[in-house]
């Protein structure tokens, strides 16, 4: 039935008169429905972990795969860029690029108002998104790091280089939750676009700010990470409390 059959079949129903004898057996059919509710047992309720499994099982593949295939093509570029670990930071904000498709998904389809109403809250599936990616950037990062202290031979420059995979990677998923609570669908192309001028910006300061990444500069790097590890923690919090109160996390697009 297509949308014009529906719309004249919607119309006839409307406009044929209510018979009192299907009125009142209507009436009567919802009202043994809200009895039968009425003793049925209580549904137990799925825990948060168990939930945070369910999610793994439609949303891990997408979220590990692209994480997978971003490691791939980083660790390819930093290959060939070894003995300049500097460069680190031009490619972190791509992990977080990789995040979009899952925590976007609702404004994307336009499923954000389902989202707000069902059982699980908004919050909880974006808190439960964010633990999942999180647990594949760590892991990417982890090998990202193996390879660098391969490349390099030498443990020396482990601090620097935890810091500059550290710092981008927070300053685009602090820029990330923040989207998602002030934006709508549009927030994606303004995230993707603001993640490749990310990449851009540090691949330049490693060129024309060299001093930044001289063993001086580590309190600086230091400073960062703890000011945008704040912010992070913050809206995680925010979160964590919004899927206590069972709403939505940012608006509904």
């Amino acid at each position: 039935m297509n949308d014009r059959e529906l719309k004249v079949f919607l119309k006839q129903s409307l406009q044929q008169e209510v018979r009192p004898e299907r009125l009142d057996e209507c009436i009567k059919l919802c009202i043994d429905i809200m009895c039968e509710q009425r003793y049925a047992a209580e549904e137990t309720r799925t825990g948060f972990f168990g939930y945070l499994s369910d999610v793994f099982r439609f949303e891990g593949i997408p979220i590990f795969g692209l994480q997978a295939l971003t490691l791939f093509l980083v660790c390819l570029m930093l290959s060939l860029l070894a003995s300049d670990p500097k460069y680190i930071p031009a490619f972190m904000p791509l992990f977080a690029l990789t995040v979009i498709p899952a925590v976007f998904k609702s404004q994307y389809y336009n499923m954000s108002e389902m989202e707000a109403v069902t059982r699980a809250s908004g919050a909880q599936i974006m808190l439960a998104k964010l633990i999942l990616a999180g647990t594949a950037n760590l892991v990417c990062i982890t090998v990202l790091l193996g390879l660098e202290v391969y490349l390099q031979e030498s443990y020396d420059a482990l601090g620097q280089m935890v810091l500059y995979c550290v710092v981008p990677y927070l300053v685009c998923m602090v820029a990330l939750l923040r989207l998602i609570r002030v934006r709508k669908k549009e927030g994606m192309p303004i995230y993707a676009i603001s993640v490749f001028t990310s990449c851009i910006c540090w691949g330049m300061s490693a060129k024309l700010l060299p001093w930044l990444y001289e063993t001086a500069a580590i309190g600086l790097w230091i400073i960062v990470v703890l000011v945008f590890a704040v912010f992070f923690i913050k809206e995680v919090y925010f979160i964590v409390k919004m899927r206590k109160e069972g709403k939505m996390y940012g608006i509904i697009a």
